[in-house]
């Protein structure tokens, strides 16, 4: 058992490495909250696609979390341990407040990516 719980961390580990890479190389094209001030952003209307629930900011702290919490899940085999990835989440955001762009949507993502890592985690342990 223990040789299958190394297998699948070593997995988790290229795969997370593999997609920081890959985020790593499109960082310059994301979409940032912190790049632009309000009035600098076309109306909503217009740009409903970058401020909804599926903008590229919320899909990548989801994925984050995601990621995040499902490695450490896996690697120490308790699902308890995808919590890490929220505390991560909820810190970022504190850090994000003290510069005036703490933003709820992405605090939601950010949970919402470590609850799915917890549930995965927890069918996977079975």
């Amino acid at each position: 058992m223990r040789t299958i719980r190394r297998c699948r961390g070593s997995l988790v580990l290229i795969l997370g490495l593999a997609l920081g890479l890959a985020a790593s190389a499109r960082a310059e094209t994301a979409a940032d909250s912190t790049r632009r001030e309000a009035g600098d952003l076309p109306p909503s209307g217009v740009r409903a696609w970058q401020t909804g629930a599926l903008a590229p900011d919320k899909l990548q702290h989801f994925s984050l979390a995601f990621s995040l919490g499902l490695a450490f899940g896996i690697m120490t085999g308790e699902p308890a341990a995808a919590s890490g990835a929220a505390a991560l989440a909820v810190a970022k955001e504190v850090a994000d407040s003290r510069s005036g762009s703490f933003g709820k949507g992405d605090l939601l993502a950010g949970l919402l990516g470590a609850g799915c890592a917890f549930f995965l985690v927890s069918a996977l342990e079975r």
